[in-house]
C-alpha cells in the first residue's frame, strides 16, 4: 500500500509541475520571437533609406525582399567545392542581384549609416536620381539606383572592395565592370556618360527633383564628419565608456584589414602598417583607465600582436572572444550617443574614447615616477594621427583630421613642444584641450553645412554658438562672463565626463617612444653636452672629496698651519 500511495503521490506531483514547465517553455519561445524581431529591428535602424518615405526612389538592399538567387542552395554546393570541408556562411555568399551581368545601367551607393558624412550625401544622392530618372528621355534605358548597407552587409562591401565611405560606383548594361564616381564630380550627366545613356537638356525637367527633396527632407537633420554631438543629452559615465568600447571593437572589425578589387582580403599589414598598429595598441594600454574592462582585450591583442596583424580572421577570433565580457552583452549605443540616428553611435563612441584617452594623457604623468615613463603629447598626437589616416574608413572624416593635423591645426606644432627632460606640468594638458577645440571645429563646420543645406545666408553667430561643446547648462562655469572659455574649467568638465573616479593605478609600461621632430641631431647633441657636463661636475666634486679625505689623513694640513705662524 505504501508502495502504492508513494507512486500515486509522485505522479500527482509530475502533473503539478508540468504547467510551471508549459509556462516556462512558453516564456523562451516567446522570448526568442521577442529577440528575433529586436534583431530585425535593430537591422532595420541601420538603414538609411529602406524606411524613408522621400526615398522610394533609391532601392535600398534587404536580404528578405531580395529574389531568392541571391542566397539559393546553389551557393551552399559551390562553396562546398570551392572549399571542402568548410561550413557555409550564408553572409560570405550573398550575391544581390544588381552585381550580376543580367542588369541594365544602374549606380551603387556602399555607405554605413555611422558615417555622418554618408547623411549628408543622401540628400545629394536622392535628388540625383530624381533628376536623371525625370530628364531620362523614352527611347533609352531605366537607371537604376541602389544603395548598399555595409554595417548590415559587411562581408558584400569588403568583397567588392569598398575601403571608404560614401563608395559610387556606377554599371553600364549587362556589365558588371564597375566605374568609381566621385563625389565632388558626381551629376546627373556624369551618371548617364558614365552608364552610357543619354539624358534630356535640364530645362525639359525643371528643378522639380530638388525641390521635393528638400520639401520632403524636413526630419533629416545631419550629424557631424566626426560623430560629434549638437543635441546633447547627458551620458552617465557607465554609457560613455560601453559606447567608446564598441566603436572601438567596430573599428577593429572593419577598419584594420581591407579587400582587394578581387574580394580577396588584404593579406597581413605592411611594415608601416604594423607599426602604425601596435603603435595604436600601445598608447591604449598605456593612456585608458587601468580598471576599464577593455584592457582585457587590448591586453590580449598586445600578447598576441604578430598574430593578430597577419589575418583578419585572426583578429575577429580575438574580438569575439571578448565582446561579451567587455560590452556585458549589450551590442547598441546608447540613445544619448545616437542621437536622432542610432547608426551614429559608432562616430560618437570614438570620439569617446578619443576624448578618454586624452584626460589619460594628464591622469598618466601625475602617476609616473621620473622622465623615462613620460610620453610626449607630440607622440601621442602623431599616434592618434597615423592610425586614422590608415585605418579610418570614412573618406572625409580622415582628409579632415590629416590635412588639419599636417598643417598645424590650432597650432599644435608649438602647443605640443615640450623639453625631454621634466617638462612643465601644465604641458600634459595641451593635448587634451587641442583635441576639445578640433571637436568644437567639427561641431562648427556642421552647423555651416546645416545653414547652407537650409538656404540660409552666412553663419549664425548664435547657432555657432550653440554648436561650441560644452553647452552653459552642461557646465555653467566653463565661460566666463565676457563668453571667453575658461580652460582650467573646460579640463575639471572634460576630467567629469570621460574619466572615472577613484584611484587609478597605472601600469607601468614603456611605450617605445618615437621623437616625429625634424631636429633628431640637434637633440642628440644637446643631451651628449648635457650628460658631458653632468659627468665633469660629478668627477669634480669625487676628486675634491678624495682630496679633502688625503689631506685629513696625512695631517698635511697641520704643518701648512705651522709654516703660515
Amino acid at each position: 500500500m505504501v508502495g502504492v500511495g508513494e507512486k500515486k503521490c509522485d505522479s500527482v506531483g509530475r502533473w503539478r509541475r508540468r504547467p510551471a514547465a508549459l509556462f516556462l517553455l512558453f516564456y523562451i519561445l516567446l522570448h526568442s520571437i521577442e529577440s528575433a524581431h529586436g534583431r530585425e529591428a535593430d537591422d532595420r535602424i541601420r538603414f538609411i533609406y529602406a524606411d524613408d518615405p522621400g526615398a522610394t526612389v533609391i532601392l535600398e538592399y534587404q536580404l528578405h525582399n531580395a529574389p531568392s538567387k541571391d542566397y539559393s542552395g546553389d551557393e551552399q554546393k559551390i562553396a562546398s567545392k570551392e572549399q571542402p570541408g568548410s561550413e557555409y556562411d550564408e553572409e560570405r555568399h550573398i550575391k544581390p542581384y544588381f552585381l550580376m551581368p543580367e542588369n541594365g545601367p544602374r549606380v551603387v551607393q556602399y555607405y554605413s549609416p555611422w558615417c555622418g558624412h554618408c547623411q549628408f550625401f543622401k540628400t545629394k544622392y536622392i535628388a540625383l536620381a530624381k533628376e536623371t530618372i525625370v530628364r531620362l528621355p523614352d527611347d533609352q534605358p531605366e537607371i537604376n539606383f541602389h544603395a548598399v548597407s555595409c554595417s548590415v552587409y559587411h562581408w558584400i562591401c569588403m568583397q567588392h572592395g569598398v575601403k571608404g565611405f560614401p563608395t559610387i560606383v556606377a554599371f553600364k548594361a549587362n556589365s558588371v565592370e564597375p566605374h568609381l564616381l566621385k563625389e565632388k564630380e558626381l551629376t546627373a550627366e556624369s551618371i548617364a556618360e558614365t552608364v552610357g545613356v543619354q539624358l534630356n537638356a535640364p530645362a525639359a525637367w525643371g528643378n522639380t527633383a530638388e525641390s521635393e527633396v528638400v520639401e520632403g527632407d524636413d526630419e533629416f537633420r545631419p550629424i557631424d564628419i566626426l560623430g560629434a554631438s549638437l543635441n546633447g543629452l547627458v551620458r552617465t559615465r557607465d554609457a560613455v565608456y560601453k559606447d567608446a568600447a564598441l566603436s572601438f571593437m567596430h573599428a577593429l572589425k572593419t577598419g584594420v584589414f581591407s579587400k582587394e578589387e578581387d574580394g580577396q582580403t588584404s593579406g597581413p599589414l605592411d611594415s608601416v602598417q604594423r607599426e602604425v598598429f601596435s603603435d595604436w595598441i600601445d598608447l591604449l594600454y598605456w593612456a585608458l583607465p587601468p580598471t576599464w574592462i577593455l584592457h582585457t582585450l587590448i591586453n590580449d591583442i598586445r600578447n598576441n600582436i604578430d598574430s593578430v596583424m597577419v589575418s583578419e580572421e585572426n583578429l575577429l577570433f580575438m574580438i569575439e572572444k571578448h565582446q561579451d565580457v567587455v560590452n556585458g552583452g549589450n551590442m547598441k549605443w546608447s540613445t544619448q550617443c545616437s542621437k536622432a540616428y542610432d547608426q551614429a553611435g559608432y562616430s560618437c563612441g570614438l570620439w569617446s574614447l578619443f576624448h578618454i584617452i586624452s584626460n589619460g594623457v594628464i591622469e598618466r604623468h601625475r602617476a609616473v615616477l621620473g622622465a623615462q615613463d613620460q610620453v610626449s603629447t607630440k607622440f601621442v598626437a602623431q599616434t592618434m594621427r597615423n592610425y586614422i589616416d590608415h585605418f579610418f574608413d570614412c573618406d572625409q572624416c580622415r582628409e579632415y583630421f590629416v590635412e588639419m593635423f599636417d598643417t598645424c591645426g590650432f597650432d599644435h606644432c608649438r602647443r605640443f613642444k615640450q623639453p625631454q627632460k621634466l617638462p612643465p606640468p601644465e604641458s600634459w594638458r595641451e593635448f587634451t584641450l587641442w583635441l576639445w577645440e578640433v571637436h568644437n571645429d567639427v561641431n562648427a563646420r556642421l552647423f555651416e553645412a546645416e545653414l547652407k543645406r537650409e538656404g540660409g545666408a552666412g553663419t549664425s553667430k548664435h547657432k555657432l554658438n550653440l554648436a561650441s561643446w560644452p553647452r552653459a547648462e552642461e557646465c555653467p562655469t566653463c565661460r566666463d562672463r565676457s563668453g571667453n572659455w575658461d580652460k582650467d574649467a573646460v579640463l575639471g568638465h572634460l576630467k567629469k565626463e570621460y574619466w572615472p573616479g577613484g584611484v587609478q593605478n597605472f601600469r607601468f609600461v614603456v611605450l617605445k617612444k618615437k621623437d616625429y621632430s625634424k631636429d633628431e641631431s640637434s637633440s642628440f647633441i644637446s643631451d651628449l653636452l648635457e650628460n658631458f657636463l653632468f659627468l665633469a661636475i660629478s668627477a669634480g666634486i669625487v676628486m675634491w672629496c678624495t682630496r679633502k679625505q688625503y689631506i685629513s689623513f696625512t695631517g698635511r694640513h697641520k704643518k701648512m698651519d705651522r709654516d703660515y705662524v
